[in-house]
């Protein structure tokens, strides 16, 4: 009996609450990467896309693109997103010789490529450009795609930068922005390279702007569910803007709505979250088409509360995370791990299975349904 439960509480322990991630949960069942740190493998991708789908839909690359990452270090991101993507020409920009030179590029791509487990010979090519800080030393007028993934707030010449970027896009292209931001009130500061303050929205939108940049997509809200990770899309012509300000003028309000979920009196009484999610799913629609991975941010505010320990809190947001997405298999998954820590242990169950229905392919479903089995017959 003591070796029972000697094993039950090893269990137990490696599958508190605590071995859960704000982040990249999903990672190797949707990204195929196999290394023991998974998140490091997938860099700023696994703070910002929950799933392989949510990342694709959001970049959006097509067959026959140009596409090129300024500030690309090593290469990681061009690497990862060539898992995703077919016939693509992918360039590598970055000032830094040390870091960006053919034979780490080289070796980052296949390692990717190898990650990715395709039967076809990938499609994909690879070049880098040496640029300096004033210039990304790219051809004008020929890029379908521009990337910069979490290093804009390091460039010592961004105004500069952001007018040489400009030239270097075709008038339809994209300018891509994965980047960190402050909140209101909320200043953040870059943890990697030294203490610089990150930006707000409220400041960077209309410094694009003012070079010829027009946001019309977003991955989440300006408001800080967890990290201050966000995606931005960028087009040259303002009139592709218009119908994504009008939708996002009319369902902010709904927005703010969803953000007193944050507060725990609120989101504890199961009344008012009744209301909330009501009015917000009126418009759920809308909303995914202004705020790209509202589900992740919803998911993201009901984990705060399980960390502070506030359970029944955590319950009710993921509650309402599924009736927003009841085709998503992360809502249930989450929704069955709301139930497990308020020990309800056949819903749990229950919700577990939906998500496992929804993808077979959830291993973590798998083993919780196993756990929490486990905790219903030693609490019996």
């Amino acid at each position: 009996m003591k070796i029972l439960y000697a094993i039950l509480f090893i269990i137990l322990i490696k599958n508190t609450f605590y071995s859960q991630n704000d982040f990249g949960e999903f990672s190797k069942i949707e990204f195929n990467v196999t290394s023991h740190n998974d998140n490091e493998d997938m860099n700023m991708f696994s703070y910002l896309f929950e799933t392989k789908k949510q990342l694709v839909d959001f970049i959006d690359l097509k067959k026959g693109d140009l596409v090129a990452e300024i500030g690309a270090g090593d290469g990681v991101n061009i690497g990862i997103l060539s898992m995703f993507f077919d016939s693509i020409k992918f360039v590598a920009q970055d000032i830094d010789t040390k870091t960006l030179k053919n034979k780490t590029y080289n070796k980052v791509i296949k390692k990717y490529q190898n990650y990715s487990h395709k039967t076809q010979i990938n499609t994909n090519t690879f070049e880098l450009v040496i640029g300096t800080k004033n210039t990304t030393n790219l051809p004008d007028n020929k890029f379908d795609v521009l990337f910069i993934i979490n290093s804009f707030h390091d460039f010592d010449k961004q105004d500069e930068m952001l007018n040489d970027i400009y030239k270097k896009l075709k008038p339809n292209g994209r300018f891509i922005l994965l980047e960190g931001f402050s909140f209101p009130n909320d200043t953040q500061v870059c943890p990697d390279y030294g203490p610089h303050v990150l930006h707000t929205l409220d400041f960077e939108l209309p410094r694009f702007e003012k070079h010829g940049f027009y946001a019309n997509k977003m991955r989440s809200p300006n408001l800080k569910a967890v990290h201050y990770g966000n995606g931005l899309v960028f087009v040259k012509d303002k009139k592709l803007t218009e119908q994504f300000y009008e939708n996002k003028n009319e369902i902010d309000g709904l927005i703010k709505q969803a953000y007193r979920l944050k507060q725990t009196a609120i989101a504890s009484d199961s009344i008012i979250v009744k209301q909330i999610t009501d009015s917000v799913s009126s418009k759920i629609n809308t909303i995914v088409s202004v705020y790209h991975e509202f589900e992740v941010w919803m998911k993201d505010l009901g984990f705060r509360h399980l960390k502070k320990l506030e359970y029944k809190a955590g319950l009710n947001v993921f509650k309402a995370n599924a009736i927003f997405f009841p085709d998503s298999y992360q809502a249930y998954y989450w929704l069955g791990f709301g139930y497990e820590k308020n020990k309800l242990y056949d819903l749990a169950i229950e919700n577990y299975k939906i998500s496992l229905h929804l993808n077979p392919n959830n291993s973590l479903c798998i083993d919780k349904i196993k756990l929490v089995n486990s905790l219903k017959n030693t609490n019996r």
